[in-house]
């Protein structure tokens, strides 16, 4: 999808703070993200807490669906799309 290959192309495990550098939000915000079900946290190691990459694509596509309607401004649908291009998503 990228051809630019972003940093973080080829992880299927991203950490909190990369999804959180990602999306242009805190890590405060990727949490309330998990508790509301909208990204699926999963724990290699049992001190370890992951996003995975099939959450965040899954969270961004519904950004897309939820997009604001055209000529409200820099819609949600172009700041998606310019995540997933810039990481390599």
């Amino acid at each position: 999808m990228s051809e630019g290959g972003g940093p973080l192309e080829g992880k299927l495990l991203l950490t909190i703070k990369e999804v959180a550098q990602a999306l242009g939000v805190s890590r405060m915000t990727v949490y309330r993200l998990i508790r509301a079900g909208r990204l699926r946290r999963v724990y290699p190691t049992p001190r370890s807490a992951r996003i995975t990459r099939e959450s965040l694509e899954a969270f961004l596509r519904s950004l897309e669906e939820e997009a604001r309607p055209e000529g409200a401004g820099r819609s949600v649908v172009d700041r998606a799309r310019e995540v997933l291009r810039r990481f390599g998503l």
